[in-house]
């Protein structure tokens, strides 16, 4: 497995997440990062360790010692330096979502396959093991049938109309931020695409957005998926699979420890647990997965078409809730 040197472009919380996960394994390496401005590079790059601070994002484009970039820009700029990412030859890690619309993802991946490099969508928690044990449950019939699918990720920072989360312009609301999860782990436990997506959500006067919403999902099997999200409401974390035998639910879905994970199944009134270990940081792990799949281009945990299955549910759960933003001009 190749080890890959790193390049951020942005310098936020989540790319800080993400520096502070690679110093926990040998195998990879954040090498430069890149910022609005120099000073804020030079600040990130002083506090993790970084080598390289540049000004500007095509600064770490432009350096050939990056071998992967992270995006982890606001929503609406993730598609544009994915496409330049990709023209500069850089394999790609892509914050959630991948782009504003399924449209615009469509474009990012045509230039993907162009220029032949890597690409995946950073679902992180995908990249846990204990994914894996869902499926082996599931698919060992202790469960039977699927027949109902529940999510649930919120959480209550006020009403901050300066966050990027609260901006209709950058793409933001409790859908695009956190919903997504929900929507995420839906498909991948159906294992198939939804005939149908409907949400309601209170949009805020101020922010313009989805500040919390619910959705419901029909998929072909006769599977349904109900979810709740929000930015301004607390409910529990949840994710949980019934079906026509028992029931599995997953203790922490979205943000599994490094320690373990456990998946808890009820069959015909018997409980079990299933403790998963992982030993890494969910998002050392998350970049390990980009480097053991560079040469497939994409990875299991979060491929093109499933990507682009995501976007397209997600438009339509927009459309339900009549969120459009700017970008979505361009379809």
């Amino acid at each position: 497995m190749k080890s890959l040197r790193w390049g951020l472009i942005a310098a936020g919380n989540i790319a800080a997440r993400f520096a502070k996960g690679l110093a926990t394994t040998t195998e990879a390496d954040v090498v430069a990062v890149g910022a609005r401005s120099r000073d804020r590079a030079t600040q990130f790059a002083r506090a993790h360790g970084i080598e390289r601070a540049y000004g500007s994002y095509a600064e770490v484009l432009a350096d050939p010692d990056v071998d992967a970039v992270y995006i982890s820009t606001p929503n609406h700029l993730h598609a544009e330096w994915a496409i330049a990412a990709a023209r500069a030859g850089k394999h790609i890690l892509c914050e959630k979502p991948a782009a504003l619309n399924a449209p615009q993802l469509e474009a990012v991946l045509d230039v993907v396959q162009a220029c032949d490099v890597f690409f995946m969508e950073a679902f992180m928690y995908r990249c846990h093991p204990q994914w894996e044990r869902v499926r082996e449950v599931m698919a060992s019939g202790a469960i039977g049938e699927t027949r109902i699918i529940e999510a649930a990720f919120s959480f209550n920072f006020g009403c901050p109309l300066d966050n990027i989360r609260m901006s209709r312009s950058m793409g933001g609301g409790s859908l695009m931020d956190v919903g997504c999860y929900c929507l995420s782990f839906a498909r991948m436990v159906a294992g198939e695409e939804p005939r149908e997506c409907k949400a309601t959500a209170r949009i805020g006067p101020d922010s313009e957005v989805d500040e919390w919403a619910a959705g419901v999902l029909a998929f072909p099997s006769g599977a349904i998926a109900h979810f709740a999200c929000g930015m301004r409401c607390a409910t529990p974390v949840r994710a949980a699979v019934y079906g026509d035998r028992g029931y599995l639910s997953v203790a922490s879905p979205w943000l599994p420890d490094a320690g373990g994970a456990t998946v808890t199944v009820v069959s015909e009134g018997r409980e079990e647990t299933h403790e998963v270990s992982h030993g890494l940081d969910l998002y050392a792990g998350e970049a390990l997965t980009v480097a053991a799949h560079l040469g497939e281009r994409q990875a299991p945990a979060m491929s093109w078409s499933d990507s682009l299955g995501q976007a397209r549910a997600m438009d339509a759960l927009r459309a339900s809730i009549g969120l459009v933003f700017p970008g979505d001009c361009s379809q």
